[in-house]
C-alpha cells in the first residue's frame, strides 16, 4: 500500500471500531473521527485527525479544575478559531474536540532520519505525536526494540489480520511544558541579575506571549484568518514598541573569547 491506502484504511477501521484503545484513555468511550487537514504545514503532517468524545464535560468541573491539567481543556483557549471552525463545520460541541497529528509511513517509504524530525514538529506544534506503520515497518520496529525510543505512539497494520495494534503508547501531552516557563526558576535565574524586576508581571507576559505562539503556530498550519483577542493584540503593540539590541552574533563572539585560552591537553589531562 501506499500512504494514501494505508491512511484510508486506518480511517476505515477507526469507523468500524469506534472502541479502540488508540488515543488512550478517553477512547474508551464511543468517539467520532474526522479527517481535518491533509499535508499540514508545509507537508510536515500527512494528515491532522479529529477525535470528537461522547462524554460531557460540566462548567463548574473547569472552574474547579486547574486547567494546566488538561490540555484539551487549555486548547480551547489557545486553538480557539481553529476548534470553533471545527464545531460549526461538524456539529461538535468544542469541549469534546481532541486533535492529533498523524504520520503515516506505508512500506513502500523508508525510515531514516525524518521520522524523528517529524515526530518532534508534531510535538512542539500539537504536544503529541502518532504514527501509523505499514506492516514490514510494524513487524520490524518491533523485533528490534525501537519503538519505545520515539516520545510517539506507534500503531501499526498487520495484513494477516487485517487489523491495527497499538506498538507504543506515548501518552504525555507537551503542548506547552516544552515552552513552559517554571515561575520559582525564574526567580532564582533573576534574583542576582536585578531586584527591580517585577517577577509576577513578567512570569504573566512570558506565559501570554507563550499562548500568542501557540497560536500563531495554528494560524501557519491550517492557514485561519485573524483571530487573536483584542488584549493580545494590545500586548503585541506595546511589545513590538520595544527597541531590544541584542546582538546574537556579538554575544556568540563574546562567548568564544571568554573560553579561548583552553587547550586541548587542559581537557585530556
Amino acid at each position: 500500500m501506499n500512504e494514501i491506502q494505508l491512511k484510508d484504511r486506518f480511517l476505515d477501521f477507526l469507523n468500524l471500531n469506534p472502541k479502540n484503545n488508540f488515543f488512550g484513555n478517553s477512547s474508551n468511550r464511543n468517539e467520532k473521527y474526522i479527517e481535518i487537514k491533509n499535508e499540514a504545514l508545509n507537508r510536515k503532517f500527512d494528515f491532522i485527525l479529529a477525535a470528537c468524545k461522547t462524554k460531557n464535560i460540566k462548567t463548574k468541573d473547569i472552574r474547579n479544575s486547574t486547567i494546566e491539567m488538561d490540555d484539551d481543556l487549555k486548547n480551547i483557549f489557545v486553538r480557539s478559531t481553529l476548534l470553533n471552525t471545527i464545531s460549526d463545520s461538524y456539529k461538535m460541541n468544542v469541549d469534546k474536540i481532541t486533535l492529533y497529528p498523524i504520520e503515516i509511513k506505508s512500506d513502500k517509504d523508508k525510515l531514516d532520519d525524518r521520522l524523528a524530525n517529524q515526530v518532534i514538529e508534531a510535538i512542539l506544534s500539537f504536544g503529541r505525536s502518532m504514527v501509523i506503520l505499514d506492516s514490514k515497518h510494524s513487524s520490524k520496529i518491533i523485533k528490534n526494540g525501537l519503538a519505545r525510543i520515539l516520545p510517539s505512539t506507534l500503531i501499526g497494520y498487520f495484513d494477516e489480520s487485517n487489523e491495527f495494534v497499538v506498538i507504543n503508547r506515548h501518552d504525555r501531552v507537551y503542548s506547552d511544558s516544552l515552552l513552559n516557563v517554571n515561575k520559582l526558576h525564574l526567580i532564582r535565574t533573576l534574583e542576582k541579575a536585578d531586584s527591580q524586576i517585577n517577577v509576577t508581571k513578567l512570569y504573566n507576559n512570558l506565559r501570554r506571549l507563550q499562548s500568542i505562539h501557540q497560536k500563531l503556530i495554528y494560524n501557519q498550519i491550517f492557514k485561519n484568518g485573524q483571530y487573536l483577542l483584542e488584549d493580545e493584540v494590545i500586548f503585541m503593540k506595546e511589545l513590538s514598541s520595544l527597541n531590544q539590541k541584542i546582538n546574537v552574533k556579538k554575544e556568540i563572539i563574546k562567548t568564544i573569547q571568554q573560553y579561548k585560552n583552553y587547550k586541548i591537553t587542559d581537557f585530556t589531562e
